[in-house]
């Protein structure tokens, strides 16, 4: 609680940067708009006459067209004024969200979701690019903790809207009330200026960027580490096209775990996001606006572990502890589970809610800390090609977690078949957290290659001419 009073404090003073504080508003809204599909589940279905299938594929759905659309998101990151980019698409975006909330039928409510998911996908690319330039290497855990944070804070305000305004008025609101709060964040990246593209990111005090030795790396030469060859950059990476960017990536052994080790936690929480209302109604026997309600203080355990896991894991590296991230992630898979288990177990909400949170503490805090190891190993002008390799195959897994949790619970008779779907994912996230054990190995060298590319790439540029 200490920590995030202070963490609050800094943000009302001022001494959290502006840029950090806008791309976690930017998640919010749109993990709030996500949100709503879920939080509403039980007023969409009525409206628009469809059963928990149907509610599946509106989520699938949109994350497909997100996956499809990062691939040209993730190039012009690298190319063009991400600032700007962002600026467009919250137009687009915020214009999408409008035509939702004002469907009269199914068809509409879908397109609009279509294009929801197309434009909400330049975050996966820019979000990491822009950390990787604007926050130190030693604080970037914590900062991908605060921003990614907003993922939960924006689940939360979608379920605050759902069960606040469908009390009063027309659930309708809900969509526009993100609309007004998108178009507000656009104008505010319009005015926003681009930083400078780095490896190391700005200087440790943050008053500049340049391409300064980060504590990961200082620990790695130190370490006497030798990089690995196969991960070394041998191209320009602004001539580099996609599917070059994509062999680079399954060259870098660290980010193909790091993307590994991700996969069942971002399905885990993708399910609970969509169906997580409506186990609570099953499972509890809550009315819609409780339910949203008991969701609200799970996700109050996720958004505690994003904010203290992360900062536990830039602490570790300023003690010298050059894979304190990756254990920290690795016992967030492992432990979450076991909370997890006996919450779903459970019939009695008293006891599950206290344990439902513990558990999103511990899944929630270790995807701050990995992605800090990610950012790491890969060369800054690449971020973005490479983030949006990732990004595919996370909405992928995100976009069939609602599917195949649908299809279950409707084979099921009751609320059997969504706690049948929670619990044989549990034992999965365990195993994630063993295959994050792996990069043990190869974090170390993959940062040296980093680091060996960059200087590599500057001493050609020195020389004016190109990186062979």
């Amino acid at each position: 609680m200490k920590h995030l009073l202070a963490l609050i404090h800094r943000v009302t003073e001022g001494r959290v940067p502006r840029t950090q504080v806008l791309l976690l508003l930017v998640l919010a809204v749109g993990y709030a708009e996500i949100t709503l599909i879920g939080a509403l589940g039980p007023t969409l279905e009525q409206v628009f006459h469809f059963n928990n299938t149907t509610l599946g594929l509106l989520a699938t759905a949109s994350n497909v067209v997100a996956a499809l659309a990062t691939i040209p998101f993730g190039v012009l990151t690298d190319r063009a004024r991400r600032t700007m980019l962002l600026a467009i698409c919250l137009t687009i975006w915020s214009a999408a969200v409008g035509i939702a909330g004002a469907s009269v039928s199914l068809a509409m409510f879908f397109a609009a979701r279509l294009l929801l998911g197309g434009m909400s996908a330049v975050t996966g690319p820019a979000v990491p690019s822009l950390v990787g330039d604007l926050v130190p290497a030693a604080h970037r855990a914590r900062a991908f903790g605060l921003i990614e944070s907003g993922q939960l804070a924006g689940s939360g305000l979608g379920f605050i809207l759902a069960a606040a305004i469908t009390a009063f008025i027309s659930f309708r609101w809900c969509f526009w009330v993100l609309g007004v709060a998108g178009a507000l964040l656009a104008m505010a990246f319009w005015r926003l200026p681009e930083p400078r593209r780095t490896t190391a990111g700005p200087l440790e005090g943050g008053d500049g960027g340049g391409d300064t030795e980060t504590p990961v790396q200082r620990l790695v030469r130190e370490a006497g580490v030798a990089p690995s060859p196969t991960a070394i950059l041998r191209e320009d990476p602004m001539r580099m096209p996609l599917w070059s960017a994509a062999r680079y990536v399954v060259r870098v052994r660290t980010d193909l775990i790091m993307m590994a080790s991700r996969m069942v936690g971002d399905f885990f929480l993708a399910a609970i996001g969509t169906f997580g209302v409506l186990f609570a109604v099953k499972q509890y026997g809550l009315s819609q606006g409780a339910a949203d309600l008991a969701m609200l203080i799970v996700g109050v355990g996720a958004l505690a572990g994003f904010l203290l896991v992360g900062r536990a894991g830039d602490r570790l590296i300023r003690k010298r502890r050059l894979n304190g991230r990756l254990w920290l992630g690795a016992l967030g898979y492992i432990l979450g589970p076991l909370p997890l288990f006996f919450a779903l177990r459970t019939h009695r909400l008293e006891i599950a809610l206290p344990l439902f949170a513990l558990g999103a503490f511990f899944v929630a805090g270790a995807g701050p800390t990995l992605d800090a190891v990610r950012v790491d190993v890969v060369v800054a002008r690449l971020r973005g090609r490479t983030e949006s390799i990732r990004q595919v195959q996370r909405t992928a897994v995100e976009g069939s977690a609602p599917v195949l949790f649908g299809v279950i619970s409707g084979a099921v008779p009751g609320g059997g078949g969504l706690q049948l779907a929670f619990t044989a994912s549990l034992p999965a996230l365990m195993v994630s957290g063993l295959i994050t054990l792996l990069a043990l190995r190869t974090y170390g060298p993959d940062v040296a290659a980093a680091l060996a590319s960059t200087k590599r790439g500057a001493a050609g540029q020195a020389k004016g001419d190109r990186p062979e």
